[in-house]
């Protein structure tokens, strides 16, 4: 909202929050923390900021896909707000079903995949095995475009080339599985070997201790989860891509109040 905000300023001689709250009979202290990601926009107000803003059908049906994904609390309801979102941008999306999960198990199966997405690649598997970082074996780049085959995530063009056939994959309901943990247990393995492998400007592993009521945990998972998305939005955007990167955020407890409070009780 804040962006579409912006650019109607440029396109109109006068245009502020508080017109904006006059034309739609809303608090404009509400639509600023609204646009400062303080607070949600209520539902009831996906409408009138949509023909405020004269979005098209396609883009007002995105527009509140997009306010029910950043009001999502589950990790399933988001999942199928973007979902949608990406259908109304004709971006396909592949859930994976159990059977399909084998995908997750070893972490090179979704660098094989990105880089199939952005590389011409036929049969050098030996070329294919050194695009990963770390190195995999040829063996295991075989393998590893075997089953990606197998599960039509990718398939051989006329001109033998692979290519990529989904452009986003989500585990569903299935990210508590055995595979998808032992694949967030690999990546996190790598973030560390990073450090090392890899020099600073080509990576951003950075630490920051910070106190929050637990109350609070909530807010600070959505507004990671909505970086996530921009982030999706990003290189799904992009031209000329030439890396894969993978992405890990980590946020986790490593002190409790109510412990010394429970001590001192």
């Amino acid at each position: 909202m804040r962006d579409a905000f912006e650019d109607l300023k440029k396109r109109k001689t006068v245009v502020s929050w508080r017109y904006m709250a006059m034309k739609l009979n809303a608090d404009p202290g509400n639509l600023l923390r609204v646009s400062q990601g303080k607070i949600h926009l209520a539902t009831s107000m996906i409408s009138p900021v949509a023909q405020f803003f004269s979005l098209a059908e396609k883009e007002s049906a995105y527009w509140t896909e997009l306010v029910f994904f950043g009001r999502a609390k589950t990790d399933k309801e988001a999942f199928d707000h973007y979902e949608k979102m990406q259908a109304l941008k004709g971006v396909p999306f592949k859930r994976l079903e159990n059977q399909e999960l084998e995908f997750y198990r070893h972490w090179y199966y979704n660098a094989v995949r990105s880089i199939l997405g952005i590389h011409p690649f036929k049969d050098n598997y030996a070329e294919l095995a050194s695009c990963c970082s770390p190195n995999i074996t040829p063996r295991e780049a075989e393998e590893a475009v075997s089953l990606l085959s197998s599960l039509k995530m990718i398939s051989r063009g006329d001109d033998g080339v692979w290519k990529v056939g989904t452009t986003f994959v989500s585990t569903g309901g299935n990210w508590r599985s055995e595979a998808v943990r032992s694949f967030q247990h690999e990546t996190l393995q790598l973030a560390m070997e990073s450090l090392e492998r890899h020099h600073p400007s080509l990576r951003d592993i950075s630490t920051v201790t910070m106190t929050f009521n637990q109350a609070d945990i909530a807010l600070v998972r959505e507004r990671i989860k909505e970086f996530r998305s921009d982030l999706l939005r990003l290189s799904q955007e992009g031209t000329g891509d030439n890396a894969v990167f993978q992405l890990n955020i980590q946020l986790f407890p490593i002190g409790f109040l109510d412990a010394l409070e429970e001590e001192t009780k």
